[in-house]
């Protein structure tokens, strides 16, 4: 059980970093400055993807990088007196685009995965060309009962009313079963599923609102919305600069972000996200 004083010492060095305390020169000893390649720069301009996704099953692990708050206090000091810190800003930019356009592509395979296949296209078409040459049907009956009506023909127009009520009586058949041909084709490899614009994550039609109701508060929902977010405010700033966001280099970041490996994290490569559409069963 840790006493007061230990707990008090674990916040400052949170705050102030490892080995503050201590007479003896630590990693992080010494005043460091915020270009210092070992302090993270996304943590200082925003938010870092290593908290955002901590203790999800799209986890990071550790970040590499320095997080102090003096830092991201001296920054956001520095800020409000007019210091600007754009290869910080590229940087967080960089790192989230990645994220940003990884998710949609794998979105796009997600949805791509839910359409219906060639004959099962082909089916539904042939269900609703049937549809489709009664709407004409009908269409051109009405047209024809103005003419008669025009023409004061009002038996034969009142004759075609008839017909063209059995038509529509019809089309209702037919309709009814478009709609049941279209809701059962597929649907047992599709489970009723649909795709998360915001995450990739597959999600089921049949959830209670409870149920959806807590992926949209799960933590990897959330951190996709925040990166989304600052993707959008870095965007207004850098045209707000008149900077094209087509143009900003989309340079390897320098912090080191990696995916860890399920079965050790002791291996670190270049980040390469590894976000595979899934089935929401909470987190």
């Amino acid at each position: 059980m840790s006493t007061p004083a230990a707990e008090q010492k674990k916040v400052i060095e949170q705050l102030m970093g490892r080995g503050s305390l201590s007479s003896h020169r630590g990693p992080y000893r010494g005043e460091m400055k915020l270009d210092d390649p070992r302090i993270c720069k996304s943590y200082l301009v925003g938010y870092c993807v290593y908290d955002l996704f901590k203790g999800t099953k799209q986890s990071l692990g550790k970040c590499p990088k320095i997080h102090l708050a003096k830092h991201k206090l001296q920054y956001e000091r520095e800020m409000s007196t007019g210091r600007g810190f754009v290869e910080f800003e590229r940087e967080y930019y960089a790192i989230l685009s990645k994220f940003v356009n990884d998710c949609n592509g794998q979105i796009g395979i997600a949805l791509k995965n839910l359409e219906h296949k060639p004959e099962e296209q082909e089916k539904i078409q042939r269900v609703t060309g049937e549809l489709e040459v009664l709407d004409s049907q009908i269409g051109l009956m009405l047209q024809e009962i103005q003419v008669l009506l025009q023409n004061n023909e009002v038996n034969k127009a009142l004759i075609q009313s008839v017909k063209v009520q059995q038509v529509r009586k019809h089309r209702e058949e037919v309709a009814v079963k478009v709609r049941e041909i279209a809701e059962n084709v597929g649907q047992s490899a599709q489970q009723k599923l649909q795709v998360c614009e915001i995450c990739g994550a597959y999600l089921s039609r049949l959830d209670t609102d409870r149920r959806l109701a807590d992926h949209f508060i799960g933590k990897i929902h959330l951190g996709y919305v925040v990166i989304r977010q600052e993707l959008d405010i870095l965007k207004r700033r850098f045209k707000d600069r008149g900077e094209d966001v087509v143009t900003v280099p989309q340079r390897k970041a320098k912090q080191p972000y990696q995916a860890q490996s399920r079965t050790s994290y002791s291996q670190r490569s270049s980040y390469q996200p590894r976000y595979k559409p899934r089935t929401y069963r909470g987190y």
